[in-house]
C-alpha cells in the first residue's frame, strides 16, 4: 500500500449550537498505524449525515470532538490484535458500516479522510453493490435490520411507519412489504410516490390533517394495526394509541443514541398502566451498530429485499455544513451523503 499522509482534513465540534456554529474544518494528524489492538484503519471516501449528528451539537452535555457515523472506505491498517483471518480478508478491502456512541465520544466519527474504527463494527462491501446501495449498510440500515429483529413481522399485519420517506422508513417499507405486510407510510404529499414506489400500499398525507391521531383513531378504529414504527418521535403517536393498535400490538420508536430518548423510555416503556402508563407494548431503540447488521443489510439487498436505499443529495467535503442544514429541515427523502475524497 502506498505511503499514507501525515496530515488530514477532518470536520469537529468545538462549541454547540447550529451546524454554522458548532463545526470546523480544520487539518489534523492522521491516527497511528498500525492501529491499536483489533482497530482498522480506514481510508474514508463518503459518509453520511444523521439524525443521530444533530444531537451531539445540542447536547445538554457539551461534546468537543468529530462527527460522524457511516462509512465506506478502505482498509489500510490492521492492528496486532485482529485475529489473522478477519486480517487477510479485510486489509487492502472496501468496507462498509457505522460507528457507535463510544467510538463518537472517544473522538473517532467519519467526517475525517481516515478514522480508526473496531474490527467487529464493519463489513466487507459486496462488490456488486454501488456506493449509494451500500451507504444504506450504515446507521439507517442497520436500524432497519433491529426494528425488524424486534417487530418479528408475520405475513398479513397491518404496519405503519410514521416518517416514510426518510433514510430508515424508505428501507422499512422494502423489507416489510417482502416478508407480506400490509404497509400504510406517514409523510407529507411531496413524498407520496416515492413512499408508493417503494411499496406501500396505503400513504396518509399528514399535512391535510389538522389532527393526525384523530384522523388515525377515525380511519382504523374499527380495524386496529398491528404494528406502528415511529421513525420521528412523535410521542402522542403512541399515547393515543389504544384507538388504533391492537391490544396485543407493538410500538417501535426508534432514536439516534443512547443518551437520548430517556423520558420516553421511562414514561412509556417503564411506567406501569397502573400509574398512568398506556397499555400498549412499547420499544424505543438506541443506536447500537454492529458489522452483522450491516452484512445482514447487504444480504438483504443483494437478496432483491430491499431494491433501493435512496439518497436525497450529495455533497463535497467541504459543504457538511449545508448537508446537515438540509438535514434539519426534516425534509430530506432518503440518505444526505457526503463524499470524502476519490
Amino acid at each position: 500500500m502506498p505511503a499514507l499522509p501525515k496530515m488530514m482534513w477532518s470536520w469537529a465540534i468545538h462549541q454547540n449550537g447550529t451546524p454554522r456554529e458548532a463545526l470546523t474544518l480544520s487539518q489534523v494528524p492522521v491516527p497511528a498505524t498500525p492501529p491499536a489492538g483489533t482497530n482498522l484503519l480506514i481510508r474514508v471516501t463518503h459518509a453520511a449525515v444523521n439524525p443521530a449528528d444533530i444531537s451531539l451539537f445540542t447536547a445538554w452535555i457539551p461534546f468537543r470532538g468529530r462527527p460522524g457515523f457511516d462509512f465506506i472506505g478502505t482498509v489500510v491498517g490492521v492492528g496486532p490484535k485482529v485475529p489473522v483471518q478477519i486480517k487477510r480478508l479485510m486489509s487492502g478491502m472496501e468496507v462498509v458500516g457505522a460507528l457507535g456512541l463510544s467510538q463518537i465520544l472517544w473522538g473517532a466519527g467519519t467526517l475525517a479522510e481516515y478514522v480508526q474504527i473496531p474490527a467487529e463494527l464493519v463489513a466487507l462491501k459486496p462488490p456488486n453493490l454501488t456506493t449509494e446501495q451500500a451507504l444504506g449498510c450504515g446507521i439507517a440500515g442497520q436500524t432497519a435490520v433491529m426494528v425488524m429483529r424486534e417487530a418479528a413481522v408475520e405475513v398479513g399485519w397491518r404496519v405503519l411507519v410514521n416518517g416514510a420517506s426518510g433514510g430508515v422508513g424508505t428501507i422499512l417499507i422494502q423489507i416489510l412489504k417482502a416478508r407480506g405486510a400490509h404497509v400504510i407510510g406517514v409523510c407529507s404529499r411531496r413524498n407520496e410516490d416515492i413512499v408508493k414506489r417503494l411499496g406501500a400500499d396505503e400513504v396518509i398525507d399528514y399535512t391535510t390533517h389538522e389532527d393526525l391521531h384523530a384522523y388515525l383513531t377515525e380511519k382504523y378504529a374499527g380495524d386496529q394495526l398491528d404494528l406502528i414504527i415511529d421513525c420521528v418521535g412523535d410521542d402522542v403517536l403512541f399515547t393515543k394509541s389504544p384507538a388504533y393498535l391492537q391490544p396485543k400490538g407493538k410500538f417501535i420508536e426508534i432514536v439516534g443514541g443512547r443518551t437520548q430518548g430517556i423520558l420516553p423510555f421511562i414514561m412509556n416503556q417503564l411506567r406501569p398502566v397502573i400509574l398512568g402508563g398506556t397499555p400498549r407494548n412499547y420499544k424505543i431503540l438506541g443506536l447500537a451498530p454492529s458489522g452483522k447488521y450491516a452484512h445482514e443489510l447487504a444480504q438483504w439487498i443483494e437478496d432483491g429485499m430491499v431494491k433501493e436505499v435512496l439518497i436525497d443529495s450529495e455533497y463535497d467535503m467541504k459543504d457538511v455544513i449545508q448537508a446537515y442544514e438540509k438535514l434539519m429541515t426534516r425534509r430530506a427523502r432518503g440518505k444526505i451523503v457526503v463524499k470524502i475524497q476519490d
